[in-house]
C-alpha cells in the first residue's frame, strides 16, 4: 500500500512538460515507454478509472504490474520521440510494439576517404563521412546488388592492400590489382563513380555511361577492353529486367500496408528505387490495445532509427495521429523534406492497396497456421489426459559417437511455435563412455534443478522409446516432480510412450498431434547434431593445429572461435588466417597448405 502511495505521489508531482516516461515493475525491468506533450497529463491518463473496454483492460493488466516510475524531460515533442525511439530500442519493453528480430538490416558501405575505395558489409551506420546504401530489406536483396557490383566493377575486395600481391580476385577478373600499382588513382576513381551510380539505382546513367566508353575503346581499337563493357552492360541489363516496373515515373518511395484481425496483425513494406520493387519485407505483431496508427507509428519510427535511404515519399494505408511529429523527425534524419501520405485515390492509393492486399494474405495464413496449431494442442491434451493444453513443450536430445563428444539439446516450443532464445544446448559432464539413458538423466535432472529460473513446462518430450522415458522419470521421481507431465516418441513406428500406460500409442498419420510431436522431436536432434557436428569440428581443427609449429593455446584458441569448422578454416584466406590470429604471412600460409591438404 505504501509503495502504491509514494507511485500516486510521483504522478501528482509530474511536470507539466514534453518528456519520456518509463513504468517498471518491482524487479526494476522496464513495462513500457512512452513520450508525451505534457508528462503530468498523459501518465495521469493511465490511472484514471474508465469503461471496461479491450484497450483499457489491458492496459490495466499492464498497471497492476507498474511499481516504479521514471519521467526525463525534453526540449520538445520532438526531442521526446527521438528519445522513445532509442530508450525502446535498448530496453525492449514488455508492453511497446516491438519488432520480434529487433534485426539490424545490412548496409553496403563505400568510404572515399581511402586511396582505394572498396565496397563493404556492415550492419551499423558510423558517423565517418562514408557513404552508407541501404537498408536492404530482405538481406537477399543486399547480396544480390554485392554480387552484382562485384561482377560488373573490378574495385578491390581485400580489406587492406598493404603488403598484398596479386590474388585470385584479379586473376578472374574482379579486381583491377591496386596492391601491385595495376592501375592509377583517377582510372580507379572511375571505377568508383560507376559503383556510386549502381549503388545508388541510377542504373540508366551507368548504362549510358558504359555504352559510351564502349563505343570510344573501339573506335581506339582496344576491343578487349571494349568487349569488357559490353559485358557490364549485358550483366546489369539481365538483372534490372528482372526487377518489377512499378512506376514510370522513377520515384523512391516506402509503402507500409496493414491488415489486422484476431489479435494479430501484419504489415507489408514494399521498397521502390528508381521506379522498380527492390525489396519486400513482412512484420507480424501480437496486437493488444493498439489502433492501426499506433501500430504504423511505432514501426516506422524504430524502422527508420538507423537508416539513413529515407526516401522522398512514404505511403501509409492508415493514418498516423503524430504524423506531422513523425514528418519532421524523418526530415532531420534525412536532412531533406520527407511526405508521409494516405493516398485516396489515383496510381499511389492502387499500390498502397497493393500493400495491403499482401498483408490481408499473409494474415490469413498466420491466422490458418494458428487454428492449425490450437487444435494440436487441444487434441494433444485429449490424447494423454492432460489438465490442459500443453503450452511450453520442452524437448530432449543426446548426441554422441560411442560417447564422445557427448551433448544434449533442449528445444522449447510454446503455443505450437518454437521460441528459439529459450533453446539450450548441454555439454554432457558426469557420464563416461557410451551410456545415452544415463547422458539423458543427467540433461534433464540440470535442467529441473532450474526449475525456480524458468517456468516448468507443461509437457516433457524425450526422442526415444521406453528406455529414455524410465531414465527421465527417474529424475523426475528423485526431484519431487510426481505430477509433470512426460511422453517420448520412437522414431521409426512414431509410437507415443507414457509412465502411466503399459503400452504404447499409435497417433494416426494425419494426426496434428502427432504431427506437432514430430516437428518438436526432430528439432531437439538437428539442434543437438548441430552442437555436437560443432565440437567434432573444433576438436579436429585442435588435432589438425597441434601439428603445426609456432601455433601455440592461444592463437588456436583465436582460429577456433573465428572460424569453427575444419571446412570454413580451409576456405579461409591467407589474409584471413593472418588477421584471425595474429600472425605472419610465412606461418598463415604453412596452416593454409596443411589444412588445404585433409579432405572434409
Amino acid at each position: 500500500m505504501q509503495q502504491i502511495d509514494v507511485l500516486q505521489e510521483k504522478v501528482r508531482g509530474l511536470p507539466d512538460a514534453p518528456g519520456v516516461y518509463l513504468f517498471r515493475d518491482g524487479r526494476g525491468h522496464v513495462l513500457y515507454i512512452g513520450k508525451a506533450l505534457s508528462l503530468k497529463k498523459r501518465v495521469s491518463s493511465y490511472f484514471t478509472e474508465a469503461p471496461d473496454v479491450p484497450e483499457r483492460s489491458q492496459i490495466r493488466i499492464m498497471m497492476e504490474q507498474v511499481a516504479d516510475l521514471e519521467f526525463i524531460i525534453t526540449a520538445n515533442e520532438l526531442e521526446a520521440l527521438i528519445l522513445e525511439s532509442n530508450l525502446i530500442k535498448s530496453h525492449k519493453p514488455r508492453y511497446n510494439i516491438a519488432l520480434k528480430d529487433d534485426k539490424h538490416y545490412p548496409f553496403l558501405k563505400l568510404d572515399l576517404k581511402e586511396p582505394f575505395p572498396w565496397v563493404q558489409v556492415v550492419r551499423r551506420i558510423k558517423d565517418d563521412g562514408a557513404l552508407y546504401y541501404g537498408p536492404y530489406v530482405p538481406t537477399t536483396a543486399m547480396w544480390d546488388v554485392l554480387a552484382l557490383v562485384n561482377k560488373t566493377i573490378p574495385l578491390r575486395k581485400c580489406r587492406s592492400i598493404e603488403g598484398r600481391r596479386l590474388c585470385l580476385e584479379y586473376h578472374l577478373g574482379r579486381c583491377a590489382g591496386p596492391c601491385e600499382g595495376l592501375i592509377d588513382g583517377p582510372a580507379y576513381g572511375e571505377l568508383v563513380d560507376q559503383a556510386r551510380l549502381l549503388l545508388e539505382g541510377k542504373d540508366q546513367d551507368l548504362t549510358q555511361r558504359l555504352a559510351k566508353q564502349m563505343r570510344q575503346a573501339a573506335e581506339a581499337l582496344q576491343f578487349e577492353q571494349a568487349a569488357k563493357y559490353r559485358d557490364q552492360i549485358a550483366s546489369l541489363r539481365q538483372v534490372f529486367e528482372r526487377q518489377r516496373i512499378i512506376s514510370p515515373r522513377g520515384e523512391n518511395q516506402d509503402i507500409f500496408g496493414l491488415a489486422a484481425e484476431g489479435g494479430e496483425a501484419q504489415i507489408q513494406l514494399f521498397l521502390i528505387r528508381r521506379g522498380r520493387l527492390i525489396g519486400r519485407e513482412t512484420f507480424t505483431f501480437e496486437l493488444k490495445a493498439e489502433t492501426a496508427g499506433d501500430l504504423l507509428s511505432s514501426l516506422i519510427k524504430q524502422f527508420y532509427l538507423g537508416a539513413r535511404d529515407i526516401p522522398q515519399e512514404i505511403l501509409l494505408s492508415h493514418p498516423l495521429e503524430d504524423a506531422p511529429l513523425i514528418t519532421a523527425w524523418l526530415d532531420s534524419r534525412a536532412n531533406r523534406r520527407v511526405q508521409l501520405l494516405v493516398p485516396r485515390r489515383g496510381r499511389k492509393v492502387r499500390l498502397v492497396q497493393l500493400a495491403m492486399t499482401n498483408a490481408q494474405e499473409a494474415l490469413a495464413l498466420s491466422l490458418r497456421s494458428s487454428q492449425s496449431r490450437a487444435q494440436a494442442l487441444k487434441e494433444l491434451q485429449e490424447v494423454l489426459d492432460l489438465p490442459a493444453p500443453p503450452r511450453r513443450i520442452e524437448a530432449y536430445d543426446i548426441s554422441n559417437i560411442s560417447g564422445t563428444l557427448a551433448v544434449g539439446s533442449q528445444v522449447v516450443w510454446e503455443d505450437g511455435k518454437p521460441k528459439k532464445s529459450a533453446y539450450k544446448r548441454y555439454k554432457i559432464k558426469t557420464v563416461q563412455g557410451p551410456d545415452d539413458f544415463a547422458m539423458l538423466a543427467e540433461v534433464v535432472r540440470r535442467r529441473l534443478n532450474k526449475a525456480e529460473e524458468m517456468p516448468l513446462p507443461d509437457l516433457i518430450l524425450l526422442d526415444g522409446g521406453r528406455g529414455q522415458l524410465n531414465a527421465a522419470l527417474g529424475v523426475v521421481r528423485e526431484l519431487g516432480l510426481h505430477s509433470l507431465p512426460m511422453v517420448s516418441l520412437a522414431k521409426e513406428e512414431e509410437l507415443v510412450f507414457q509412465p502411466s500406460r503399459s503400452t504404447p500409442i499409435a497417433l494416426p498419420e494425419r494426426s496434428r498431434a502427432r504431427q506437432l510431436l514430430q516437428q518438436i522431436r526432430d528439432e531437439s536432434h538437428r539442434f543437438a547434431i548441430t552442437y555436437h557436428r560443432a565440437l567434432r569440428g573444433k576438436s579436429a581443427i585442435r588435432s589438425l593445429l597441434d601439428d603445426v609449429p609456432g601455433i601455440g593455446a592461444k592463437r588456436r584458441r583465436a582460429l577456433l572461435t573465428q572460424f569453427g569448422s575444419l571446412r570454413r578454416l580451409r576456405e579461409a584466406s591467407i589474409e584471413e588466417l593472418r588477421h584471425a590470429a595474429g600472425i605472419s604471412e610465412s606461418l598463415a600460409t604453412t596452416i593454409h597448405d596443411v589444412v588445404g591438404a585433409v579432405s572434409v
